[in-house]
């Protein structure tokens, strides 16, 4: 065969493949952060169906304090506290149950600020931010760099850079006792600094990042039950820091970040398979610094930086072509759909009352917006199972009709 026809034979069976892969998973942008707030390597988090933004460099790079909401339902972002701590960037960033913690980072757009270990948590409920244990418990050095996840009930940060220097240290927080616990380093000799975390389950993984020679794409599996480190299947893109990481269901989502140029493919991850495979590649500009969170199992990316300077866009990743959940079409059905009690304690019965007829798929969510529980159901009044509730919080019921792309008004149900 002509080498020229079997290069374009390639390139086309390449393609199918691509488009094959991208139907999975759609990016659809959404409203942009206000103008003037641009921003790199900030904090994000959602909590209580609704996703936050804040700290981090501007487009002047200066270090900021200020925090946005914003809300899926009117696609819209509205300023809330300031972070009251020192301005920074390179925080971290956790939620347990209702609360977000953020702490640490630098206060320097250089490498020579004073590096930060106080630690903040927020309530959403409130609007206010108290100050906590600064992370080390009284060391004298902080971290910037980090990054961070929480498992069951705890947060964690690992990883970081102090004073020009990757390192390897895995500190626990336990909001119970207000205090931190030295936990097993991260394995890898010369630190990392850099890479990104997530959680599913029981297990957190910490993937990419960089020591001061090279770029990794390790994955890395942490049992918090077993305070222990154990690799898994590298990440198939290419070796890379300041990418993000978010979950969906059961699944991982990596991408973007910095391989020397700005990169913008997306992988997802199943730790039961523990396989990689490819997701798409990110619409927008290439980027790294870019900040995540996930609202009713949706993914949403924001801002970063790229060859064009910092953004401020807002992007959503969803699954086929399902309809997101601000759209008109949710209110137009289902008005009447009710829960009973919406006050409840851990491990109680709930009733759901006037479901419209048809079939309808059932979603639960808890306060960050991750997917808990889903059942399908064709009955007008249905008990659900205490054993969903298994720890306090709040909580959010959805309905989607089976047969088209249309969502019942949101329930909140708060557990005692």
């Amino acid at each position: 065969m002509n080498i020229k026809l079997k290069i374009f034979f390639t390139f086309i069976l390449l393609l199918t493949i691509t488009q094959f892969v991208n139907a999975e998973w759609v990016w659809t942008k959404k409203a942009s952060l206000p103008f003037g707030c641009k921003r790199d390597r900030a904090v994000s988090f959602s909590i209580n169906g609704f996703g936050y933004l804040g700290t981090g460099l501007d487009s002047a790079n200066m270090v900021r304090t200020d925090f946005w909401k914003y809300d899926t339902l009117t696609d819209s972002w509205s300023q809330v506290a300031d972070f009251p701590g020192t301005a920074r960037r390179d925080a971290v960033a956790f939620v347990i149950d209702s609360f977000a913690y953020v702490g640490t980072g630098i206060d320097d757009s250089s490498a020579w600020g004073t590096i930060m270990s106080d630690f903040y948590r927020y309530d959403a409920s409130l609007n206010n931010w108290i100050q906590i244990d600064s992370m080390g418990s009284g060391l004298s050095y902080g971290v910037f760099k980090a990054a961070s996840f929480s498992v069951g009930g705890k947060g964690y940060v690992s990883t970081g850079r102090v004073w020009g220097a990757p390192v390897s240290e895995t500190w626990m927080y336990d909001p119970g006792i207000d205090t931190w616990t030295q936990k097993m380093n991260f394995p890898m000799f010369g630190g990392r600094n850099g890479a990104v975390a997530f959680a599913i389950g029981t297990k957190a993984y910490l993937t990419t990042g960089s020591d001061d020679n090279y770029f990794f794409n390790d994955l890395w599996e942490y049992d918090a039950t077993l305070d222990a480190w154990s690799q898994k299947q590298n990440f198939p893109g290419t070796a890379r820091i300041a990418s993000v990481a978010f979950t969906l269901d059961t699944i991982a989502f990596v991408g973007t970040g910095s391989d020397g140029g700005y990169t913008n493919d997306f992988w997802y991850y199943n730790p039961n398979s523990n396989q990689w495979n490819y997701a798409n590649q990110f619409p927008g500009d290439a980027r790294r610094g870019a900040s995540v969170f996930t609202l009713y199992n949706y993914g949403y990316l924001a801002c970063g930086k790229s060859a064009f300077g910092t953004k401020r866009d807002l992007w959503q990743l969803a699954y086929k072509a399902q309809e997101p959940p601000n759209s008109v079409q949710q209110f137009s059905f289902a008005k009447t759909f009710s829960v009973y009690p919406n006050i409840v304690s851990v491990n109680s019965f709930i009733q759901l009352n006037e479901i419209p007829e048809g079939n309808f798929e059932l979603k639960i969510f808890d306060s960050s917006g991750k997917l808990i529980d889903k059942t399908s159901t064709d009955k007008k009044n249905i008990f659900m199972s205490g054993d969903i509730f298994k720890t306090s919080g709040e909580y959010f019921i959805q309905l989607k009709s089976s047969n088209r792309n249309l969502y019942s008004p949101i329930k909140k149900i708060m557990v005692l």
